[in-house]
């Protein structure tokens, strides 16, 4: 049986994915969502009610009161039981919408009032991070209309979209540690040196790398950070002290690998792993992958995409050992190779966390 049909509302308020689905309308999880409403529809209306609250909630916390948050809970609780009754569903089920309700009212406040603690506005700017430094910073602004190419003391490499900036020391290395400031958008390509690791400093984010690629997109309340290759770790600004030692990552840092990304924005104090739009392909081999496949295991084809992506790929492979693939794959964007894969052997997959997560009944 498919996990989400064990799913309430809290479960659809709290998946990462879900979440993710509703406020941005990300395309590659239409087909699974869809899906996931053509087997169990007993479930649309749960997920359009966890629907309506998520977005209620992506307001302002200074747009809602205690009071206003309660009432809209109870109304959108209210019309989904007139909806349940008119169905002619029976007096247990209602009861649950109504223990639904006060875990909503906890959940929801708890979310969006206080916010992890966390000031809505956030305290750390471009502007506060580089008046703060204990020396001179250079400065370089593109105001052009075209990306500009930095070459930093290190031998590392910035490309600066329009209207971005960054700052660094002159002496770049120091204190065991190469820090960047940036504001706007901007690729890194770090060159490796462990004993010195390389740091991007975002708003309310800092990057610790030691030799990798990756995107930083940053502006006003949000910061994107994508990842090239290599590994990245990042972390809250507010959780770092000074007095950590440069070649150490703390332990509340998130890890992402090539293809993964995470989205913080200042409102929604909390980093969210997932996976980047268009993945690509980690390296250039000699030879090209061969996603032709004649009667395979899917497990050797799951392998192949994972190796070529970098992109953890999770499946119980015991019940699908008997699923074989008979397809020809060309250049097809990574979901849509995904999607097709699924498709032909009847599974269904979901972006959990900046993995892959492979569901399905196997094959006979």
């Amino acid at each position: 049986m498919h996990p989400f049909y064990h799913y309430n509302l809290e479960d659809f308020l709290t998946d990462d994915d879900f979440r993710l689905w509703v406020k941005n309308g990300q395309p590659r999880n239409d087909f699974f969502w869809a899906k996931l409403r053509s087997e169990y529809p007993e479930k649309a209306l749960l997920m359009d009610q966890a629907a309506e609250l998520i977005l209620t909630w992506e307001k302002q916390p200074s747009d809602l009161t205690h009071e206003e948050l309660d009432h809209e809970v109870n109304r959108i609780l209210n019309e989904s039981i007139r909806t349940v009754t008119a169905r002619k569903t029976g007096t247990i089920q209602l009861r649950w919408w109504y223990a639904a309700a006060a875990v909503l009212v906890l959940v929801g406040i708890g979310w969006l009032i206080s916010g992890d603690g966390f000031s809505s506005n956030g305290g750390f700017t471009y502007k506060r991070y580089v008046s703060a430094s204990p020396v001179p910073l250079k400065e370089v602004v593109n105001q052009g209309r075209k990306a500009m190419e930095i070459s930093l003391p290190d031998g590392s490499e910035i490309r600066l979209m329009p209207h971005a900036a960054v700052s660094y020391a002159p002496d770049f290395t120091r204190n065991h540690k190469r820090e960047v400031y940036l504001s706007g958008e901007a690729f890194f390509e770090v060159k490796k040196d462990k004993a010195n690791p390389f740091f991007v400093y975002a708003n309310d984010l800092v990057t610790r790398v030691v030799g990798t690629s990756f995107t930083i997109k940053s502006d006003a309340g949000r910061v994107e950070v994508i990842v090239r290759t290599g590994k990245v770790a990042v972390m809250h600004a507010k959780d770092l002290t000074g007095d950590e030692p440069a070649n150490k990552i703390p332990g509340n840092a998130m890890l992402l690998t090539p293809n993964q990304q995470v989205v913080f924005t200042a409102d929604r104090p909390m980093m969210a792993r997932s996976i980047t739009e268009n993945p690509v392909a980690i390296a250039h081999p000699a030879v090209k992958p061969d996603f032709t496949f004649d009667n395979q295991p899917v497990g050797e084809v799951f392998r192949l995409l994972q190796e070529t992506y970098g992109i953890p790929i999770l499946y119980d492979s015991a019940r699908l050992e008997n699923c074989y693939l008979r397809v020809a794959l060309r250049d097809e964007p990574f979901f849509d190779k995904l999607g097709i894969i699924c498709s032909t052997i009847e599974a269904s997959y979901q972006v959990t966390d900046g993995q892959v997560v492979i569901t399905g009944q196997g094959c006979e």
